[in-house]
């Protein structure tokens, strides 16, 4: 059931960071300049995507993961310029290191999550920025890292924590309702049997 949520939701968070999120990332800025002068001018954005396939990778099976992290990086490619599927490869390879630091470390999710939200912003930014460049693209890589890294990194960590709550929710939900369905099948045919 997860692996079909993936379009609806990845679906959703592509239509709010290309529409609602830059302009509530802008006022945000705007209103807290005196308190968070690095965010001044800044072109970061939240990775809104990357969270959500982080976060949903973090408790579930690496094949559930897997597709979340290609419909994750499909939407994000039909929102830029990059050719489809570059995004995915970055995400599928974010998506392993998360599932597999994951079961090795059980009791730190949250330090996990915080860590791996660090990485892979840093991962993403480096291999988005590499594969523009290969594309023909020029860029300042000490402005870069000031004016989108460094903004894009606090915007992801200062986000990361209610969306891991969001989703675990969603999941729980859902591996609720496929616990409760064979329960109440066999339940039925014993009180069948009975009668």
């Amino acid at each position: 059931m997860g692996r079909y949520l993936s379009i609806g939701v990845l679906g959703l968070a592509a239509a709010l960071s290309a529409s609602f999120i830059p302009q509530f990332i802008a006022f945000a800025a705007a209103l807290f300049s005196n308190f968070t002068p690095i965010l001044d001018d800044s072109r970061g954005q939240l990775s809104l995507i990357m969270l959500l396939v982080i976060c949903w990778s973090l408790r579930a099976s690496l094949a559930d993961a897997f597709v979340w992290a290609l419909v994750g990086g499909i939407m994000l490619d039909l929102l830029s310029i990059l050719p489809i599927g570059t995004s995915s490869a970055a995400l599928v390879m974010i998506v392993f290191v998360v599932n597999g630091v994951g079961q090795q470390l059980l009791r730190l999710r949250i330090l996990i999550l915080l860590t791996i939200t660090a990485f892979a912003t840093v991962f993403m930014t480096a291999y988005t920025l590499i594969a523009l460049v290969l594309l023909g693209n020029s860029y300042d890589i000490p402005m870069l890292a000031r004016f989108m890294l460094l903004p894009t990194m606090i915007f992801n960590l200062v986000s990361v924590l209610p969306i891991y709550a969001l989703v675990r929710m969603a999941q729980r939900r859902l591996e609720g309702g496929l616990q409760i369905a064979p329960h109440s099948l066999t339940l039925g045919t014993e009180m069948a049997r009975h009668e």
